[in-house]
């Protein structure tokens, strides 16, 4: 079954200039959580880089009620700053870090997040209410490893908390607690008890050596 094609087809046309369009509503912003939670990280993340471009002014982070093409054409512009455009920005945000998986009540862990987010110092998500209480987390990623830090602040779901490989490739060999965790359905760890550190060995594909 393909799930959010038509819109989501119409707008790639409009950001890629290929489809003549004159406003829309940046309601639109909550399709970001769809597609975090279909697993297309990638669309995710350019959907986000599309509605940041449209904010009106565009250095006074906000959204007007209706996005003109002409940015200065006198039009019609709705409420600004528009709170109901920027609740819908908010939640979209913050399922990028983490959400409640409703199939089996598991907490997913960044799975919106874009890879290149985690080199360096990577990111970090400190207190986030959760309905099982405030999550605390790091992330981070250097040419060995992968490293997630959960803290003990809440308790595990029923599902327990989701991690899902945000790479390409293969994920390598994880351990939580230095303890060997196997992966679910390739790509996807399941903790069921914090606090916990789990870390991810880097593969390398032998064709590039």
């Amino acid at each position: 079954m393909r799930r959010c094609g038509g819109g989501a087809g119409k707008r790639r046309l409009r950001r890629d200039g290929r489809k003549t369009w004159e406003d829309y509503t940046p309601y639109e912003l909550r399709v970001v959580g769809s597609f975090v939670r279909l697993g297309q990280r990638s669309r995710a993340d350019q959907l986000l880089d599309f509605f940041l471009h449209d904010r009106r002014p565009l250095h006074w982070n906000q959204w007007a009620e209706v996005v003109g093409r002409d940015a200065r054409q006198p039009r019609f512009l709705g409420d600004m700053p528009h709170a109901w455009i920027a609740s819908d920005f908010i939640q979209a945000v913050l399922d990028l870090f983490a959400y409640e998986r409703a199939e089996d009540r598991a907490l997913v862990l960044a799975a919106g997040v874009p890879p290149d987010w985690l080199a360096g110092r990577g990111i970090a998500i400190k207190n986030l209410r959760t309905p099982y209480g405030k999550l605390t987390y790091r992330l981070r990623r250097d040419e060995r490893h992968t490293l997630l830090k959960i803290d003990g602040g809440l308790a595990p779901p029923p599902g327990g908390l989701i991690f899902t490989w945000p790479s390409e490739g293969s994920p390598g060999n994880a351990f939580m607690n230095s303890r060997p965790i196997e992966w679910e359905k390739g790509n996807q760890l399941r903790i069921r008890a914090l606090p916990a550190v789990i870390t991810i060995e880097t593969t390398r594909d032998r064709s590039t050596r």
